[in-house]
């Protein structure tokens, strides 16, 4: 090394180390756009929208319902909560639009398995938003409607990093109530209050019973749900949770209102459901 000298050398070495170490270390994961995690056999692609500003951000996953539909379909829903500040992740389901593998079979006898592999997704995304510079990992909750609630439920079983949930059009009743209510109010002339009349004397096979879980939760729940739903029995769960009255639950309970939380005379939201939404989540996050 005839003529550099100790320090020059040790100067461009360290450099080298540096250089070398960043490398190797933790990529930063900033910005809003698509995001790729890793679930089981699956590849989960979702999508990150961000407020306005630097954060960090208050965030919301949007869990989806039983459906196959792309991740596209909840990009309105989240772009509107994203003007109220939140930065809001949709996302793929396995073996939809883009995310790749598969779920267990969904049998009535195995519907823990299956939901159970829906959350692991989920889980996923949340490791990922707690690692995002923009995102704050104190305040990551979860939205899930009609299927997506009993997921929901799941999540908070298998993790510690949520601060609220929000339950849409479900998460009470078990999947074989459900189930049972389902095929009853296929016959048009059956009223919903007969329907949730019958739900007591249901004998048949239990599935997935969120109700345990439900008990052990102390974050703030949002329960949400349409008076006339004729797929989940609403009125069998919001008389569950007011027999439960604990404190960090609320129930909404929108009037005229169908499963997919829609009037079912104009087809639309109800007028004060986002209101009611952001109220809730500056009070409670």
């Amino acid at each position: 090394m005839k003529g550099l000298s100790l320090k020059v050398f040790t100067l461009i070495t360290t450099l080298l180390l540096f250089l070398h170490c960043d490398d190797d270390g933790p990529t930063v994961i900033s910005g809003a756009g698509v995001f790729t995690t890793q679930a089981g056999n699956a590849s989960i692609e979702g999508e990150l929208f961000l407020p306005a500003g630097d954060g960090p951000f208050p965030s919301m996953i949007l869990v989806p319902g039983s459906g196959n539909e792309p991740r596209q379909e909840l990009e309105v829903f989240a772009q509107i909560l994203t003007q109220n500040g939140y930065a809001m992740y949709i996302y793929d389901k396995r073996g939809v639009g883009n995310s790749t593998g598969s779920y267990p079979t969904e049998t009535p006898e195995t519907q823990t398995e299956f939901l159970t592999a829906r959350a692991e997704d989920v889980i996923s995304i949340i490791n990922l938003l707690k690692e995002h510079i923009q995102i704050d990992n104190t305040r990551i909750g979860v939205h899930g409607s009609s299927q997506g609630a009993w997921v929901n439920s799941i999540i908070h079983s298998m993790s510690s990093d949520l601060s609220y949930i929000v339950m849409a059009s479900g998460g009470v009743a078990s999947t074989g109530v459900e189930g049972f209510y389902d095929g009853i109010t296929d016959d048009p002339d059956i009223t919903i209050e007969e329907a949730t009349t019958q739900l007591s004397s249901y004998s048949g096979v239990i599935g997935f019973d969120p109700l345990s879980i439900i008990n052990s939760m102390t974050l703030p729940v949002l329960w949400i749900y349409g008076n006339e739903d004729r797929s989940h029995p609403a009125r069998y769960d919001v008389q569950v949770l007011e027999d439960l009255n604990r404190s960090n639950f609320t129930v909404q309970l929108y009037p005229n209102t169908g499963h997919e939380l829609l009037d079912i005379t104009t087809g639309e939201p109800p007028v004060d459901f986002y209101a009611n939404l952001g109220a809730w989540l500056i009070q409670n996050n």
